[in-house]
């Protein structure tokens, strides 16, 4: 279906906000970090390359200084992204990331709510970026403008919680969306091709010659800050950092931890067959582990038991080798800290430096990144 176009206050002040307040997603490849999937098979089933693998651009969260906020607030949000398919040797391809903001609580509170009055912000930014004048003013959406880089500043509207009215049970709320895109190319409307409910992103990633690129190179997303009327909070979980081995990895590139390279090549671990070879079995393998404290789970404000706490779980990933087992829930609503949140890592074949990255997340939105790299020798 295609989503209904609004303008101006519509876009700020319409609908309730009831069933979406714990939303916060990404687009695009980013919802493959919410699969828990084995990285190996070894089974009579043909192997695919599992999310945990950074073979592409990909965006790893959007962390924001503030995942709740009040009116009026600054908030500052920075993207965590890696080109899989370039590096210091090869030569990296040129990534560039478009913010785009200045929507706050769409028609039905749903990201595509923004999409009309996002399209025509990307095609008059694409406008002023074509006629190369830097002392033209930028094209502002209720006085937002876009920018590019790996940082984004907005102010959340002082009347985003005006006739805002409370659910059945807790206090009325708003939101405020921002759209990222990152490109390998450069970007350029698309039009809406009317599938789905939500219809089509309105911006896409082109090459020199115009051709348009796929998610290797092009990862569209949004995230978005809630604002409730009591003024709750939710700082980001904390991560202190990573462990191989049950050693803390270092940041020092002279200090970085090293690990052995596995017999077993990518395509062989992929192979189909049920006499396919086992590298968990046959390499020597290292345990990831995200440094989490125990206490990383904030009280649930809207929990009727008062001994809840918010869902805390991390997802690794690595740009060489393998992981087993790509997520791993760290703190439990319930049951509360889990002590147990390591993954097996099998390196590669070929010797080199792999960067392992872990995004550890909350259930309300907030999200923290930490990366080490290894040297496979």
């Amino acid at each position: 279906m295609r989503s209904t176009r609004s303008t101006g206050g519509a876009a700020r002040h319409a609908g309730a906000g009831r069933g979406r307040r714990w939303r916060r997603a990404l687009l695009g490849t980013l919802a493959l970090s919410a699969v828990a999937a084995p990285a190996i098979s070894a089974g009579c089933v043909a192997g695919f390359d599992p999310p945990s693998l950074v073979d592409g651009l990909r965006v790893f969260a959007v962390v924001a200084d503030k995942p709740y906020a009040n009116p009026g607030d600054e908030v500052t949000f920075r993207i965590h992204v890696q080109d899989g398919l370039g590096g210091p040797e090869d030569g990296s391809r040129p990534v560039t990331v478009t913010w785009f903001g200045g929507c706050e609580n769409p028609i039905g509170d749903d990201y595509y709510g923004c999409y009309p009055e996002f399209a025509e912000l990307a095609g008059a930014f694409e406008a002023w970026q074509q006629a190369g004048d830097p002392t033209a003013p930028l094209p502002a959406l209720n006085g937002v403008r876009p920018s590019v880089g790996d940082t984004y500043t907005i102010t959340v509207g002082k009347d985003i919680l005006e006739g805002r009215k409370p659910p059945a049970s807790g206090p009325a709320s708003g939101s405020a969306y921002v759209f990222f895109v990152a490109c390998t190319g450069r970007l350029g409307p698309v039009e809406d091709q009317g599938t789905g409910r939500a219809g089509t992103f309105p911006v896409g990633c082109f090459d020199s010659e115009g051709r348009r690129l796929g998610p290797d190179s092009f990862v569209p997303g949004y995230t978005q800050v809630y604002v409730f009327a009591d003024e709750r909070q939710n700082p980001n979980p904390v991560v202190n950092g990573l462990e191989l081995d049950g050693a803390e990895m270092s940041e020092d590139f002279a200090m970085i931890s090293t690990a052995t390279p596995c017999p077993i090549d990518a395509e062989e671990r992929r192979e189909v067959g049920c006499n396919a070879r086992d590298p968990i079995e046959e390499c020597r393998t290292v345990t990831i582990e995200a440094m989490i404290p125990e206490d990383v789970a904030d009280p649930d404000p809207d929990a009727k038991q008062k001994a809840l706490k918010e869902i805390v779980w991390v997802n690794y990933f690595a740009d060489l080798g393998d992981i087993d087992g790509g997520i791993k829930l760290v703190s439990d609503a319930s049951r509360g800290y889990l002590g147990d949140h390591a993954v097996t890592w099998i390196p590669p074949a070929e010797p080199g430096v792999a960067t392992i990255t872990a995004v550890v997340r909350d259930a309300r939105g907030g999200s923290s990144v930490v990366q080490r790299l290894v040297r496979v020798e």
